[in-house]
């Protein structure tokens, strides 16, 4: 393990804004599920969701799981660029969601773009206050960092995410090298953000979560109307758990890694034109990755834990 400073536990609650692609993969419906038992808990103020990809039933679907949670006030933002992971495979569940809970953007219509309400949300926090996650590709963040000064704020992307972001905490590529969805999917965008995003990047790989599922409690001791009960069934497909990729990022972004896992510090993640990433050790990187440490069944008791938590 190699910690630096910029890794000891976050202060407590933490502000996140979650930027997720969920549609494609039930875990990201787990991850927002979990990111509101950690806030029921006091260990996580929840700013804004943003969705980042161009289907129009993410934002629903994300707005109708805060609904569930007693959240109706959350602000969420999605992708505004067209053709990007649309279709049946890319909308396996959020479809469903959206149209069947209340939420306040069921067809996708009057959503803020997520550019924008990032840039109003980081302008409207202190300095360094805010912690971004992101469980998808990295598209919203790029645009974020590529985005001019406006009535919003002076500041150009970088230099706002610089001035307001504590860290980033990304589930993306596999390590210490190897390739993985979120990046393969965008690869431009995944190298622009290791490559110029100005703050401590913190890496969840593949190999963390693959093997670890979680899921099976929900179908055990959540109502049958819970809304992320019925994502993992729509997802599933008759199966009761899922690898659970999303889920660690956001407990790592919300509580640190201690005792959790451990953290390979003080390098940096290199992309391929593909997506494929490469870790490189350099004293001055800020970039970290996340290591195992617990148990494998003490870690899916946590996470299963939290997943079913309600108030």
């Amino acid at each position: 393990m190699n910690m630096s400073k910029d890794w000891l536990p976050p202060s407590q609650p933490v502000k996140i804004i979650l930027d997720t692609d969920i549609g494609p993969d039930c875990d990201d419906a787990g991850a927002l599920a979990i990111l509101h038992a950690l806030a029921d808990r006091g260990e996580a103020d929840i700013i804004g969701v943003m969705h980042n990809t161009s289907s129009p039933w993410g934002a629903g679907c994300i707005d109708a799981i805060n609904v569930y949670y007693g959240r109706p006030d959350i602000l969420v933002g999605t992708l505004k660029d067209e053709g990007f992971l649309v279709g049946e495979s890319y909308e396996k569940y959020n479809k469903y969601i959206a149209q069947h809970y209340p939420n306040r953007c069921a067809d996708g219509s009057g959503v803020p773009d997520a550019t924008a309400l990032f840039r109003q949300l980081l302008a409207a926090e202190s300095d360094r206050a805010m912690t971004i996650v992101g469980i998808g590709p990295l598209r919203n963040l790029r645009l974020l960092l590529e985005s001019g000064p406006d009535e919003l704020s002076p500041l150009d992307g970088a230099a706002l995410v610089a001035a307001k972001v504590e860290r980033l905490v990304v589930m993306g590529g596999a390590y210490p090298s190897g390739e993985e969805w979120n990046f393969l999917m965008d690869p431009a965008s995944a190298s622009q953000i290791c490559e110029l995003w100005p703050t401590p990047i913190l890496f969840s790989g593949f190999e963390i979560g693959e093997n670890l599922l979680t899921g099976a409690r929900l179908f055990e001791e959540a109502p049958a109307d819970h809304p992320v009960r019925q994502a993992y069934s729509l997802f599933l497909e008759g199966a009761t758990s899922r690898s659970s990729w999303d889920l660690i990022t956001v407990l790592c972004a919300v509580r640190g890694c201690e005792p959790y896992w451990d953290i390979e510090a003080g390098g940096t993640v290199e992309i391929d034109e593909r997506g494929g990433n490469v870790w490189r050790q350099d004293r001055s990187g800020k970039h970290a990755y996340i290591k195992p440490k617990l148990d494998p069944l003490q870690a899916q008791s946590l996470l299963d834990e939290l997943l079913v938590w309600r108030r």
